[in-house]
């Protein structure tokens, strides 16, 4: 186990050079920039901009609905609203605890958390399988998948991501101080952390015993004991009612961040209604992207627990309620059930390399749309 750790943590922070030594060596914007530019550069993209823009200014006080955010044809306004609080609240208190500038903060904490989802990642799945050989196989394939890129950047994916893992390993271990924690950054990550709730407490029932297949121990369920256990979860929704109000008070709005997501073209629609609904290649590709995410999901789910086939559907169906398919490539990339029955067949290879090869090409290719700023990768 000390060797893949080892191995892991290296694998993270070598794939972190190959991405600043690609465009350093294929791109002349890169050529006069030192390697911190070049890498600042590199991460700091696309969204990264409305976190930095929200650690330095906070959220704006509202007076009217259309402050948040709408989209009208062609033209839109885009609001922070948006976007989670947690991610900027980090930034800025290592900012003044540390003295130190937006870019040296959000690089450490990609550093620091890219680290740790790699090897909470391998600690779960060595926990799923019992075999550190295949752990280490899904693990790698998970950060080797094209547009897992992410979790390089300064995106909330490496974070969220592990607050995640976190929350399922506290479960697993019977942690539930630790789980009552790690509940409060995950809700104020993203939207869909309040979401992930569900899947959790369907994953302590089945590491308790009393849910078995869809099938309950209604019995052992209102148990003073496993009420006890469950009073752990209450975390999470007192923190997002919590913001809730907050969001009441700054907009005079409940659900601020839903409201603004109008900015990105998205708004509540029958899920089926996201796909192929514009002609562009990026809604073509991630349509066909997600239906096949979808179809693999559903093959396989018989090889999952109750709790794990939730996580992806609440996962996948929360974006496509949105009426949109833009950035699945990069939901999918924290689906971690996925990469479990991945790596458990990629293992079972004659030449697993091979595969391994042909992935990491895949991922190369999908890291050089972002670094072309393409649509695609966004």
């Amino acid at each position: 186990m000390g060797k893949h750790v080892i191995l892991l943590v290296a694998f993270i922070l070598g794939i972190k050079l190959v991405y600043l030594l690609i465009p350093m060596l294929t791109n002349p914007e890169f050529e006069d920039k030192s390697a911190y530019r070049s890498y600042i550069t590199i991460a700091k993209k696309n969204d990264a901009y409305w976190y930095k823009k929200i650690t330095d200014n906070g959220y704006p006080v509202v007076h009217e609905k259309r402050e948040l955010g709408y989209s009208e044809g062609a033209n839109c306004k885009q609001s922070p609203w948006a976007f989670f609080p947690f991610y900027p609240m980090l930034n800025a208190f290592t900012m003044d605890s540390l003295k130190i500038n937006y870019n040296n903060s959000s690089l450490i904490w990609s550093i620091v958390f890219s680290i740790i989802a790699i090897l909470s990642m391998y600690w779960f799945a060595q926990s799923f399988f019992q075999d550190s050989s295949k752990a280490l196989t899904s693990t790698l394939l998970l950060f080797s998948f094209p547009f897992s890129f992410y979790f390089s950047m300064f995106y909330t994916e490496a974070l969220f991501f592990s607050f995640m893992l976190l929350c399922f390993l506290s479960i697993h271990y019977k942690k539930y101080i630790l789980l009552a924690l790690f509940l409060i950054p995950l809700t104020l990550l993203r939207p869909n952390g309040i979401v992930v709730l569900l899947p959790l407490y369907l994953y302590h029932l089945e590491q308790t015993g009393l849910l078995h297949k869809w099938k309950f121990n209604w019995q052992e369920i209102i148990h003073f004991k496993n009420i006890g256990r469950s009073v752990a979860f209450v975390t999470a929704p007192i923190t997002f009612v919590a913001y809730g109000f907050y969001q009441l008070h700054m907009t005079g709005y409940f659900f601020a961040f839903s409201i603004a997501q109008d900015g990105w073209y998205r708004e509540l629609s029958f899920p089926l209604a996201s796909f192929f609904n514009r002609g562009d290649f990026t809604t073509q590709f991630n349509s066909f992207f997600t239906i096949a995410v979808i179809i693999y999901a559903f093959w396989n789910r018989k090889k999952l627990p109750t709790s794990l086939n939730a996580l992806i559907v609440v996962s996948l169906l929360l974006p496509l309620c949105s009426g949109s398919v833009a950035s699945m490539p990069r939901f999918v990339s924290i689906l971690f059930p996925l990469f479990l029955i991945l790596g458990s067949t990629v293992h079972d290879l004659k030449r697993p390399s091979l595969a391994f090869a042909l992935v990491f090409i895949l991922h190369l290719v999908s890291y050089h749309t972002w670094i072309l700023d393409l649509q695609i990768s966004q």
